[in-house]
C-alpha cells in the first residue's frame, strides 16, 4: 500500500481454548493507516498445527459490532468471505507442524480523527473436533498522532466485497480481471490499467462469485444489489 499517515495501532491478545492442536505461529502487532478517510487495511494471522496428525481448520468470525473502526465485511482463509458469512465453508488442511499464511482479516480505518479503540475476534478450529480450537482476539486503537509506516497488505484491493453496483480495483500493474459464477463460467472480463480501476457489476445478478486479478488465484466476491 501507500506511506500512511494517522493510524489504526492494532495490538493482538491471545486466548486459547483447548488448543491441542493449533497455536499462533506468527502474527501482525501494528497496523498503522491514513484515517482521513475510509480506507480498507489487513492483518495477517500465522497458524500452526503443533500436533503429529493431519487436520482440516475452518475459520469462524465472532466480532462484536464495532464503532469505532469498522469490520470491512470481509476476511480470506481458503476463499475470501463477505460480511454475509461468518464462518469459513472450506477448510485449510494443515500437516503436522505446518505453518500456514493462509489468513488475513480486514477492517476500515474510522476516518474520524479520534482516539479511540475496538476489538474484534476470530476462532480456528478444527473440523473434526471443535473443541480443538484457537481464539485470537484483535484489539484496535485508532488515534491522530501517531507516525507512518510503509505496509504492502498485498499487490492489489478489490473492494468493496459484498458490491452492489460498482467494484473498485486497485493495482500496481496492468493485468486482466476475470469473473466467473459458481458454475466455472467466465461472466466478465476486463484490462486493468495501473492505479485504481471502476468496475459496473450493475448487470449482474445478486450471488458468489470467484474472480481473479493475477490470472492464477482465485478469490469469492459478493455481489449484493
Amino acid at each position: 500500500m501507500k506511506n500512511l499517515l494517522i493510524s489504526l495501532f492494532a495490538l493482538f491478545s491471545l486466548i486459547q481454548l483447548n488448543a491441542q492442536s493449533l497455536t499462533v505461529s506468527e502474527m501482525d502487532t501494528v497496523l498503522e493507516v491514513n484515517s482521513t478517510n475510509t480506507s480498507d487495511y489487513g492483518f495477517s494471522i500465522k497458524v500452526e498445527n503443533t500436533s503429529s496428525s493431519e487436520v482440516e481448520v475452518y475459520v469462524k468470525r465472532a466480532y462484536h459490532e464495532m464503532n469505532c473502526a469498522y469490520d470491512s465485511g470481509y476476511f480470506c482463509w481458503d476463499f475470501c468471505y463477505g460480511s454475509d458469512i461468518d464462518n469459513s465453508i472450506g477448510s485449510v488442511v494443515f500437516q503436522p507442524g505446518d505453518i500456514k499464511s493462509d489468513f488475513s482479516g480486514h477492517v476500515y480505518s474510522p476516518s474520524s480523527g479520534n482516539t479511540c479503540m475496538d476489538s474484534t475476534r476470530y476462532v480456528f478450529y478444527n473440523g473434526k473436533d471443535i473443541n480443538d480450537s484457537l481464539s485470537v482476539w484483535v484489539t484496535i486503537s485508532a488515534g491522530p498522532t501517531m507516525g507512518s509506516v510503509e505496509l504492502n497488505i498485498s499487490e492489489h484491493q478489490v473492494y468493496p466485497n459484498p458490491a452492489r453496483n460498482i467494484l473498485t480495483i486497485e493495482v500496481q500493474k496492468e493485468v486482466e480481471f476475470t469473473l466467473y459464477n459458481t458454475l466455472g463460467e467466465k461472466v466478465k472480463s476486463t484490462h486493468l490499467i495501473r492505479g485504481k480501476n471502476a468496475i459496473s457489476v450493475a448487470d449482474m445478478a445478486n450471488g458468489l462469485y470467484l474472480y481473479s486479478v493475477d490470472g492464477s488465484s482465485f478469490k469469492r466476491l459478493t455481489i449484493n444489489h
